[in-house]
């Protein structure tokens, strides 16, 4: 596997100069990012980068924090650190911190990251850290601390082949992987997986049907790939079926409050997912598509957003918002988001049913775009700006 640089920096341009440099001298490294200290330590349980790229000032906390708390960490502890420091702080880390291998002073010139770099790539080849293995397990954890949105950028990002899996109740659903693009999500359990009536099963026998059935649950093949190959289904109604349905089912996810994880890495496919084509999305645009299944009763009371409340972008919703396909409905509300009107207003402005306008924000919501302030919080004394 390729080996992994971690940039810690609120500054895209930092982790922009580490891609280029990289890119340049030494293809095939991956270059992760995260913009503030609390974020950075919930991707290096997942990612275990082999080299960490540290600016001495983020948003929530400072560069020595972060060392501290690498240095007291067994799996990180020895995880070198190469820190941008402020030319007048560069001596406060003189012997402090011993994963601490390079302190380079701002502004960082692309020649003084790659010989930084270069020295500590060259000195450890082919080396790769990663959390314990558990027979192909590369790494697992929970939606307390690790969304199913961060679980999913993660095995893209690191451009994984297997399957991410998330137990759900007594059933398990599997979201399976080619090289960090998304095939199909599916699970063992047919009822579970196969809700409603597709048309393209009342033209199957039951005996057909039942046979996918079980072959389901032994295997986890989706019963439409078992169909198009017994029954000689069009190949592309099959993959978009395939698709939308396990996209289904993968939004029960979103609202079965928090779950557990694990990626298992696998270098060859069961057959029923070696010839299907990967989505040509990125996770954010893969989510949506799954959230738009979400119906208004499955959310919980604390999901469900208040009418009176104001939605407002976070800090870099707007920027990511460009990047998603949003349909009709959706681009409309985005466009109406201004952080002062609430959720009614909104609605009414822009002439879609409040129903659709609460999942909007659900969606919005589980993407990081936007913050919701209900009613009650924009009311408390000095809310106000």
């Amino acid at each position: 596997m390729a080996q992994k640089i971690l940039v810690i920096d609120d500054s895209p341009a930092a982790a922009q100069l580490t891609e280029n440099v990289l890119a340049q001298h030494f293809p095939g490294c991956d270059v992760l990012s995260s913009a503030r200290g609390a974020d950075a330590f919930d991707r290096l349980n997942v990612a275990a980068p082999d080299i960490i790229v540290l600016n001495d000032i983020l948003p929530d906390m400072d560069g020595a924090t972060v060392l501290a708390r690498l240095g007291a960490d067994p799996l990180f502890a020895q995880t070198p650190v190469v820190l941008f420091s402020e030319p007048g702080s560069v001596g406060n880390y003189n012997g402090q911190f011993q994963n601490l291998s390079r302190v380079l002073t701002k502004p960082v010139s692309g020649e003084a990251l790659l010989n930084a770099l270069g020295e500590l790539l060259r000195s450890r080849p082919g080396a790769r850290r990663m959390l314990q293995s558990r027979g192909g397990i590369v790494f697992s954890g929970h939606t307390g601390f690790i969304s199913v949105r961060q679980a999913m950028q993660m095995a893209q990002g690191d451009r994984l082949t297997g399957v991410l899996r998330f137990p759900l109740g007594r059933h398990t659903v599997e979201l399976w992987m080619n090289g960090g693009r998304f095939l199909f999500a599916t699970t063992r359990n047919f009822q579970l997986y196969c809700t409603g009536s597709p048309v393209i099963l009342s033209a199957t026998s039951l005996g057909l049907i039942l046979e996918a059935q079980a072959n389901q649950q032994h295997t986890g093949c989706p019963i439409f790939l078992f169909l198009s190959v017994r029954n000689g289904l069009p190949h592309d109604d099959v993959v978009q079926i395939t698709r939308e349905h396990g996209q289904r089912l993968f939004s029960q996810l979103f609202t079965a409050g928090r779950l557990t994880f694990e990626f298992e890495e696998t270098e060859r496919f069961p057959d029923f997912a070696a010839n299907f084509p990967p989505a040509n999305e990125d996770a954010d645009n893969w989510i949506l598509g799954a959230l738009r299944h979400v119906r208004f009763e499955q959310l919980a009371p604390s999901q469900r957003p208040d009418p009176n409340g104001s939605p407002a972008y976070t800090r870099r919703g707007y920027d990511l918002i460009q990047r998603l396909r949003l349909n009709d409905v959706e681009a409309r509300f985005a466009t109406a988001i201004n952080g002062t009107d609430t959720l009614q207003a909104i609605s009414q402005n822009i002439g879609i049913p409040l129903g659709d306008a609460l999942l909007i924000v659900f969606r919005f919501q589980s993407l990081d775009i936007i913050d919701f302030w209900n009613a009650g919080v924009l009311s408390l004394p000095g809310s106000a700006s």
